[in-house]
């Protein structure tokens, strides 16, 4: 039975005070209508020096010097909207020992409650009442070898591209690109509020729903299923020519989840990152919620289903541009501003080539990177394996439906799975 226990917990600033000409950053419209949740990444490491612990937190001093709001804490204002106080008031940094467990044991058949005790956030709603932290991170020492990192981020700050970005910088701070040995990259733009202005909330705020935390939820069940790359190259010839690895597995899910949900199906959606379909407004340094889900439609005729589900992914994931982009925020506020709720959605969204196998602090490359979200439902997440070629597919489903995932023919051709749920 894997034990964790916490060593110490400190606070760490920015290596440079914040600029008092900076005392606020106002979320953007897309922040204020993104989940209030934290969320959650875990990077797995082979090796482990004695220096890691002193040698992380300096980096991520600096880092923050950058990445400043991380430091701060959200505030209201009037009539609902939100601001980054940029107060320096900290990241959290804990440092634990893990015994009982080892690298490869927690990578075959973990609990979600392991995977709980090894991020430094152990909720997943995110509440500003509470001056909960924007960024927290911990470090935790395996007996037998390595260290698994793991980093929870308020979603209201923050995408999976905004995480990247981060994580990419504080990696290289720790290698050394602060002394001149590599390349600095571009400065993180924190004015995505001036593209998408912040709007008074009337009714049914999505950042003020019950922040009560109450676990996993029995009913689901939360599996990574892994497609190597031989597997992949087979799944891209099923589907129509020249399919990119998210096309061919989005729609290699999306069929067997509708087998699988028979009547129940639910319509499907996939995250798209928009930054640079609004070049040069936004740019790959845009940091925030800079993301939209798209809904993809069902073939309805023949060609359209000889073409394959691809084809709908293709053509909807395309079709995202700046008009697109402002039509979509505007609708998503009415509906949240009018319902307060989503309508029923199977969500994708691609981790994919975000470079989080690049994230060498000093100690080499991770040797595997998991997803540590696990209150969620009817959810796909893709990330790319080690390799570049291959991918891991989490999928949050209810416990049935993940047992006819299972056992579908056409799925299991392709994948391998580890049992991610609670035990």
């Amino acid at each position: 039975m894997a034990k964790v226990t916490i060593l110490s917990k400190q606070i760490i600033t920015p290596s440079q005070p914040t600029c008092n000409s900076i005392p606020s950053i106002s979320l953007s419209l897309l922040d204020q209508v993104a989940p209030p949740i934290y969320t959650h990444i875990l990077f797995f490491y082979s090796t482990y020096l004695l220096d890691t612990p002193e040698k992380l937190k300096s980096s991520l001093s600096q880092t923050l010097k950058y990445f400043y709001p991380l430091a701060g804490r959200i505030k209201d204002t009037d009539k609902g909207k939100l601001h980054v106080e940029c107060n320096d008031e900290g990241v959290e940094f804990n440092e634990t020992r893990v015994t009982g467990a080892n690298l490869e044991s927690i990578r075959q058949g973990p609990a979600v409650e392991l995977f709980k005790e090894l991020l430094p956030i152990k909720k997943s709603m995110f509440d500003y009442r509470e001056n909960d932290p924007l960024l927290a991170v911990q470090i935790n020492v395996l007996d037998g070898g390595g260290f698994v990192l793991g980093i929870s981020i308020c979603h209201l700050i923050a995408d999976g591209a905004s995480l990247s970005m981060f994580i990419n910088w504080w990696s290289c701070t720790s290698r050394g690109f602060t002394e001149n040995l590599l390349p600095v990259p571009l400065p993180p733009r924190f004015d995505c509020a001036s593209v998408f202005p912040p709007k008074e909330i009337t009714q049914n705020t999505p950042h003020k729903r019950s922040t009560e935390d109450s676990g996993p939820n029995q009913d689901i069940a939360i599996r990574c299923f892994s497609i190597d790359s031989k597997a992949m190259e087979r799944l891209k010839q099923v589907g129509i020519g020249q399919s990119t690895r998210v096309e061919a597995v989005s729609a290699l899910v999306w069929r067997c989840i509708k087998r699988a949900q028979g009547e129940d199906i639910v319509s499907m959606s996939h995250v798209v990152n928009f930054r640079k379909r609004m070049a040069p407004i936004l740019s790959n340094e845009s940091f925030g919620n800079m993301w939209l889900d798209v809904e993809i439609k069902e073939p309805e005729t023949e060609a359209e289903k000889n073409g394959g589900i691809e084809q709908n992914i293709r053509r909807a994931v395309r079709g995202v541009d700046e008009q697109f982009v402002r039509m979509k925020a505007q609708q998503i506020w009415d509906e949240r501003e009018e319902k307060g709720t989503e309508s029923a959605k199977f969500i994708f969204t691609s981790w994919c080539r975000m470079g989080w196998y690049e994230c060498d602090f000093g100690f080499g490359e991770p040797v595997w990177v998991a997803c540590g979200l696990t209150d969620m439902r009817n959810v796909c997440i893709l990330i790319d394996a080690k390799d570049g070629h291959g991918m891991d597919v989490w999928l949050w489903m209810a416990v049935d439906e993940m047992e006819r995932i299972e056992n579908d023919h056409e799925f299991m051709k392709f994948v391998c799975s580890s049992d991610l749920s609670a035990q």
